[in-house]
Order: C-alpha cells, then structure tokens, then sequence
C-alpha cells in the first residue's frame, strides 16, 4: 500500500535478493536488581531482537515484558521522545508446565527486559534472540587503543541493530528506512559487511518509491508521508545517486548504474527545479547538529552538488559524455554558488566559521582559488579550540574525516577519536554504551542504537590499518596500503573482503622499528607506504621499490604476503 497522498502504482511480484532477517545469536538474561512487582534481566549489550521467556506459573497468568535500553528507578525506561512507550509484550500462561515464547509479528531495540504480572513462586528465565540480515562479515579491525576498538565496537554494533529487511534509523522507535546514513556511512556499512546484494533491494526501494515528479522521499519504503524537509532533503533522496556509485567502486557493479541511471537524472532534474542561482535552500540542514549559527543552505546545497558531480562520473562511466559535461558545469557552478555566498575573505571563514559548514565547503572545494590552506587552518583551529570535539552534524561528519586525512591531518582526526568527554565517541564507550547514539552523549533520552554517526569507522580501516583503495581503481583492483601510524598508537590490523578475496595489514612499531605484513588478493596488486627514519627499509623480496619521498618508501606489490621493515620512531605532529 502506498503512503498517504501518494498514487497507488501496480504491483510487480519480483524475487528476493539479499539475505533474511535470521536469529544469528541467542544471549541469556542475568536477573539484576528491579522495582517491586517486577523481575528485570540485563542481556549484556543492546541488541535488536525478540524477548523470549520460558516460564512457569498457574493458569491464566498474563506476563506484560517492557524491552528499554537504559533503567530508570528499577524499571525499564522508555522515554517518550525514543519510543513512544508504554510498549510491551504480553503472554498469557496455558497452565502446562514450561512454556516458552517469543513474539513472532514484531521485533524490538534492548538491552533490559522488565516482567511484571508473575506472581510468588512463578519460575522465569529469558533470553534475546538478536536478529538481522544474514550479511557475510566483510572485515574487522583491532588496534593496540582499547577505547579506539570499543568505538569500533559500538558502531559495528549499530549497524548490526539496524540491519534488517532496509537498513532502519533505530530498533527501538521509528524503524524507517532513512536514506542519508546508506550514502553517508556507505563505506563503514561495506567494511563491515557484504553490502553488495542488500544495497541493490535498497535500490529497488528507492525505484518503487520514486514519485512521478522525480522526487526519492527520505524513507523507502515509504509507509508513512512526512511532511516538508522531512520527506525532501537532498542529502536523503540523494542516495538513489550516491548508493549506485558507491556500489560501482566498491563492488565494480556497473549494472545497477546503468539500471538506475534514468532515475537518477529524473531525481537531479527535481532537485533542479529548487536550485536559484547554483543554492538549494530547503531541507533538514547538518541533522542533528548543535551549531545553531549552521546555514541550511550549504548543507541543502552539498547534497545537490554531490548529486550532479556523481553524475558527472556516472556518466562518464556509461559513455554519457554531453551529460558528462553538463553535469560537471552544474556542480562547479553549484560549489562556486556557495563560495561567493558564504565565504568571507576578511576572516577566512565561511557560513560563520562553524565546523560543518567548512568542512562541507572543504569537501567540495566551495572556496576562492588560493584560500584552501587559510580555511582548513581555521577548520583545525576550531576543533582544537574546542578540545579537539566535533560541534557538527550527521552531513558534515564524513566531510570532516574526508578532508581532515586528505590535508594529512591524521593527528587531528585521532585526538578527537581519543576524546573521552562529551560530546565524543569515546564518552559513550566510558559510559558503557554497547552500541552507538543517536546523540554524541548517547544518553537514554534519545535511541542508544543509530550508526548515522559512525563515519570514524572507515577511518579505522581506511587510514589506522591502512586498507584503501587506490585512486581510479574499481572494484579493489588496485589497493592503496598506507597506515597513519598517529598518536601513541602501538600497533594495529585489520582485513577487508575485497571482490578479489580478502586483503589484510599487520602493523607494529617498537622503539625504533616498524614492521607491516600485507596480504594481497589474488589479481590485484597493491602501492604500499613504508615510513622510515634512519637506515635503509627492508622489504619481502619481489617487491619494486617506486620512490623515496616525505619520510616514506613506496613499494608496488602483487598478489601474495609481504613484509616491510624500517627503523622508525614515528610521525611527527604536523602542527
């Protein structure tokens, strides 16, 4: 059934792509103290699932189970604003003996499990049956910081929580597919895991829901009409672009670009029709930041312009070369747009020098020619005026990580990943959180179970192992192994399963020498940044040594292990 207000359209019978949602984890309940009149169980972590109980209790006793994710006062705590509560499960006993049960129609986001109704003597046990799409693992990371792996932790987590027949905002209320996380978040999802099959039912989503007009609403499927910005945002409906593209680089799937290349130039000709002077001034803004000086408009029109420059690729990619062309001309305009209106040569800061907007302008080069250099030293200057914490939204957060590590500013990007009071990642991991906020406190006002803001992941496995993808490559061709080897980090490792098969680094350093182990999948091959000091670096033979430069060796590999060795004492901070 079509939301409200929009046409119903004929139904097309279509098979299954993606793996089911299955139970892949059963965990037991330990019962902790709770109110009077009520049994409370702590699962150890939160998760998406079923309660199930097993109990024993006379005839006709009705048990009401409430699932929270915090307690409060001995009770499950389910804030109106995260889940709408009351809500609960209720069973009523047969009077058998043991019985057994879970409901089957409706799944839920929690940590805790209240029981009220059983009375004296009554024998209960309960447990969580975590559920999720069956997705294939595709990596995993470890490092020698043990916040930094609870950060991964929680995050991986969030996506598990989340990762159903759509991938939804959170478990525990809304459960909709919002849009902007698949696209934002898009390489930790695939680092995590195989995203490949599940993004094309995502993509047939977003096809079904695209109106006739060309508009993609923020959710799909869409089983309820929001209203405004809520159901328009270029950053959302954007996705029907981004996830394709991201799909071909990742994956080297080129049918579904071409497949979806006529939905995405209908949905960049809607887009159009809002744009005036290269600005696109509507939408929900950098979500969720607590910068309220952030214009709207930079953040609406980021999202137009990365629609238009993937297009621009996208084209290229499908022999368009006229849409090509144009495509390029509208996001050159659009980021010219915001640096003429935004950008203030007195100060050297743009949208108010707030966090988001510069690194939103940074990541699409929305800034006078020569002024690159003055806006990204305000952009470090701010975060390390505000102790190295991050006071910005959802949108500009991968920008952040994006153009912080592409200046070479790795130092900065670890200092706020290694922050421990709020609003950080590192405070949730302290507090105890076992999935990650919606908020950067992640407190139990809002849902404890969201990866919107989990974009520092890609970062771990991208930049800390040093698992990249070289540029111009598809599909992991050609692999990019340069680790940030930052901060008083000691070691760290991770894997990814590339098309070709998995590729993985080792890196350790002591004293005065570092030591990575690379594996390269069988037909890709592999540039590999070795930094040194003093003395000649050390390398598994076969491996071509390209050039010397900046404090590193530069190797080219093939398929197989290698070992590489310097003496090296560590990078120095580039401030």
């Amino acid at each position: 059934m079509a939301a409200p207000g929009t046409p119903e359209r004929p139904a097309v019978l279509s098979a299954r792509e993606t793996e089911p949602v299955r139970v892949v984890e059963t965990l037991e309940g330990r019962e902790v103290e709770g109110a009077a009149g009520s049994r409370v169980f702590d699962l150890g972590r939160n998760i998406a699932g079923w309660p199930e109980i097993t109990v024993r209790a006379p005839k006709g006793t009705a048990v009401r189970i409430y699932p929270s994710e915090s307690l409060k006062d001995g009770r499950a705590f389910q804030s109106i604003s995260n889940v709408g509560g009351p809500l609960w499960d209720s069973y009523t006993t047969g009077g058998s003996g043991s019985e057994t049960w879970h409901p089957s129609f409706s799944y839920h986001g929690f940590r805790y499990l209240e029981l009220r109704g059983l009375p004296e003597g009554a024998t209960v046990s309960v447990r969580g049956k975590v559920l999720r799409a069956d997705n294939a693992s595709a990596g995993d990371f470890t490092s020698s910081d043990e916040l930094i792996n609870g950060i991964h932790s929680i995050i991986r987590r969030s996506i598990e929580g989340n990762m159903m027949s759509v991938l939804t905002d959170c478990p525990s209320r809304e459960k909709l597919g919002w849009l902007e996380q698949n696209q934002l978040v898009f390489p930790a999802l695939a680092g995590n895991f195989d995203m490949q099959a599940y993004m094309r039912k995502i993509m047939r989503d977003m096809g079904d829901a695209q109106t006739e007009d060309g508009l993609v609403p923020s959710t799909v499927p869409e089983y309820t009409n929001l209203p405004g910005s809520y159901r328009n945002d270029s950053n959302w409906g954007g996705a029907v672009v981004l996830v394709p593209w991201q799909m071909y680089t990742t994956y080297g799937d080129k049918d579904t670009l071409s497949a979806y290349y006529p939905r995405m130039k209908a949905y960049a000709a809607f887009l159009e029709g809002q744009v005036k002077a290269g600005i696109l001034d509507y939408g929900l803004g950098d979500w969720f930041t607590p910068d309220r000086t952030f214009p709207r408009a930079v953040a609406g029109t980021y999202g137009y312009w990365r629609v238009v420059d993937a297009l621009s690729r996208i084209s290229g990619v499908l022999g368009d070369a006229e849409a090509a062309a144009l495509y390029r001309a509208k996001a050159d305009a659009s980021a010219k747009a915001v640096s003429d209106a935004y950008y203030d040569p007195a100060s050297g800061t743009l949208g108010g020098g707030g966090q988001g907007a510069e690194a939103l302008a940074l990541d699409m080069g929305a800034y006078p020619e020569g002024e690159r250099e003055r806006l990204l030293g305000h952009l470090v200057g701010s975060i390390e005026a505000a102790g190295d914490h991050l006071l910005l939204g959802e949108i500009s957060l991968p920008a952040v990580f994006r153009v912080l590590s592409g200046a070479g500013r790795d130092d900065v990007v670890h200092r706020i990943a290694t922050r421990t009071t709020s609003p950080s990642y590192g405070y949730q991991v302290l507090a105890g959180n076992t999935t990650l906020g919606e908020s950067w406190d992640g407190g139990p006002g809002q849902s404890q179970n969201h990866f919107m803001l989990g974009a520092i992941d890609s970062w771990f496995t991208g930049r800390v192992a040093g698992i990249q993808q070289a540029e111009g490559s598809v599909g992991y061709r050609r692999l990019l192994v340069d680790p940030a080897v930052v901060g008083d980090l000691t070691s760290a490792s991770g894997s990814y399963t590339t098309p070709y098969g998995k590729a993985s680094t080792s890196w350790e350093r002591d004293g005065e020498r570092y030591r990575l182990r690379v594996t390269v999948p069988a037909g890709s091959t592999a540039e590999v940044h070795v930094p040194v000091g003093s003395g000649r670096p050390g390398a598994t033979a076969g491996a071509r040594l390209l050039r010397t430069e900046n404090g590193e060796a530069v190797y080219e590999v093939g398929s197989g292990d290698w070992t590489f060795t310097s003496a090296y004492t560590g990078v120095p901070d580039a401030s």
